[in-house]
């Protein structure tokens, strides 16, 4: 009977990984490998690889790697059972051997009892008496009957144990689990419901799976928190958030772009008025794991968040993080201090005009400081030039760049180059900063200069083996060490396989070496012109780094010898004498 371990294997040798992450990376045909941009940071410079033959990847920009099993965990959230179970269905495997973690089993308790809340605050809603007062308010606020059963709104009645009771009476789950979901909160004298008299919008993830809840008051008690949502669980991030992300997500793409909210009751009254491509990100902090998120349906944005300072600052941020993922950034002007909800509710037509007006950031950003600041006098030009100015040093594309500054000079009557000028001055203040902070980290990249070479060995011998087989077999072992690179080169120098197959080789180390050997293997190469002459240049440094290293110690030695005097000091100067000429020798 195969192991569990077996199982594991089998179902990631029938996966093509190529064609796992290639559906949601795009990927490039780079040599032996594919080539991509880092779907886990931002980059504009690929250097995202993926190894069919080693049937894993790696990013030499953030360092993250792994099999297709870990891809999937980080790139779609699944735990690892869910990822093996997804892949297993994919290649016609049933699951027979494996044993779910506790986590696993957490977790899977955790989506049931989450499911079995939804379906009972949506039942309170929409068909019990005690919903009436809910349904009511919704009325009020213009939420049709079609978009309550379409985000499948539900009530949580004023009641301390409401879907507790029904979770652990009627469905047998412990307490312990109803917290651990985020659904209950627990005092010295037992556990409350965390919702109560409160419209229900269950959050879900990418998978349209409910993770979470957000609750908001239906009291008039201004004491009382408007919106209350989920706590960080096993299953629910809120950094990941995008409310209405499934349940719009074809708006989306149709539309190709996505017109980003605060709350949930601005998106709802957005579909209503016919701008369906609308998510809410939960409050005014965009993150950047938001962004990935968005950038893997489209990299158009319009921000329509408060005009309060919370909303601008928040539009600020997001800008710096779309830049770095090369989204385009607009923005929604709103007029008198109204939500985007008020406005869709209330006239849906002058909502959709302003979405198709939105402009882009940076002439947002000019005309906003134009409106409040009087360009006229000194100090407001200075201001102005202080507000706009470092926004203006994020723009990458020159082009753009050159455009925004004619138009800042033309609003400020002022000559081009005195705001290049400013501009540079900004940025020789940030570039300042970085140094500083460079400067800190030189000799941590002096110390890893010596892992940097090895790896860059290791690196040409497994891609081009066996043609230096002959060259690998006269690397003396003790110049590499007990590195995880060291291990693996030792290993190549004794391998004996008729043919040559890195998986197969793979399957000779241990778990421990095998992030080095991907990172290794999948290591860019396509710069290296003569291999042998890039071997030989490569070998003479690691001898030289252990020749190094040997010295100093000698040198340590023979002061030793020198304070104890026992005699030991022609030994040193023997071995002092020997390595320094083989030194000079690499030298020349």
């Amino acid at each position: 009977m195969a192991s569990e371990r077996d199982q594991v294997d089998e179902i990631k040798s029938k996966v093509d990984i190529v064609e796992v992450i290639g559906s949601r990376v795009n990927l490039k045909k780079a040599g032996r490998h594919f080539k991509g941009l880092c779907p886990f940071h931002s980059e504009k410079t690929p250097s995202f690889i993926v190894s069919p033959e080693r049937q894993s990847f790696k990013c030499f920009g953030c360092q993250k790697g792994g099999d297709v099993l870990t891809f999937l965990q980080d790139f779609d959230g699944y735990s690892f059972l869910e990822a093996l179970e997804m892949l297993a269905k994919k290649v016609g495997i049933t699951l027979t051997t494996y044993r779910p973690t506790t986590e696993d089993v957490q977790r899977k308790r955790v989506l049931e009892i989450l499911s079995l809340a939804d379906e009972y605050f949506h039942y309170l809603l929409t068909k019990h008496q005690v919903g009436e007062i809910a349904r009511e308010y919704l009325r009020s606020r213009g939420v049709t009957n079609e978009s309550i059963k379409k985000f499948h709104l539900g009530y949580a009645p004023e009641s301390w144990r409401s879907v507790s009771e029904f979770l652990v009476k009627k469905k047998k789950y412990e307490p312990r689990e109803l917290e651990m979901a985020g659904l209950t909160l627990s005092t010295l004298s037992g556990f409350y419901d965390r919702f109560r008299g409160r419209v229900i919008f269950p959050l879900r993830d990418h998978k349209g799976v409910v993770v979470g809840f957000s609750g908001r008051t239906l009291s008039t008690d201004v004491k009382e928190a408007k919106y209350i949502n989920s706590p960080e669980t096993l299953v629910y991030h809120k950094s990941r958030m995008l409310y209405g992300l499934w349940e719009n997500r074809e708006a989306i793409r149709k539309a190709d772009r996505i017109v980003l909210v605060e709350g949930e009751l601005d998106v709802i009254p957005s579909v209503q008025a016919n701008v369906g491509e609308v998510v809410a990100i939960k409050g005014s902090a965009f993150t950047e794991e938001q962004a990935q998120i968005i950038s893997r349906y489209t990299r158009n944005i319009v921000m329509s968040l408060d005009a309060d300072l919370a909303g601008q600052e928040a539009i600020k941020r997001a800008v710096i993080i779309a830049e770095k993922l090369d989204l385009s950034i607009r923005v929604v002007q709103i007029k008198g201090g109204k939500d985007p909800g008020d406005v869709a509710s209330t006239n849906p037509r002058a909502w959709r005009e302003m979405t198709e007006q939105a402009v882009l950031y940076w002439d947002f950003l000019i005309e906003a400081a134009e409106a409040k600041i009087d360009a006229k006098t000194g100090e407001g030009t200075e201001a102005i030039s202080r507000e706009v100015i470092p926004a203006l040093c994020l723009i990458s594309n020159m082009v753009m760049r050159a455009h925004y500054v004619t138009r800042l000079a033309k609003g400020l009557a002022v000559p081009e180059e005195s705001i290049y000028a400013e501009m540079e001055r900004v940025t020789k203040k940030k570039e300042l900063t970085q140094l500083k902070e460079t400067v800190n980290k030189i000799e941590q990249g002096v110390n890893r200069r010596g892992e940097e070479v090895l790896l860059h060995l290791l690196a040409l011998a497994l891609q081009n083996y066996p043609t230096l087989k002959e060259q690998i077999q006269q690397i003396e072992l003790a110049w590499v060490g007990q590195t995880a690179g060291g291990k693996i080169l030792a290993k190549l120098k004794g391998y004996q396989a008729k043919t040559w197959k890195i998986a197969e080789f793979g399957l000779t180390l241990p778990p421990e070496l095998q992030e080095t050997l991907d990172a290794a293997y999948l290591r860019d190469l396509t710069g290296v012109k003569e291999v042998t002459k890039e071997w030989e240049g490569a070998v003479r440094e690691i001898e030289e780094q252990y020749i190094r290293e040997k010295l100093k110690k000698i040198t340590e030695g023979i002061a030793k010898a020198e304070k104890d005097e026992k005699g030991e000091m022609g030994k040193w100067q023997s071995e002092f004498e020997q390595y320094s000429r083989r030194l000079t020798e690499l030298s020349r």
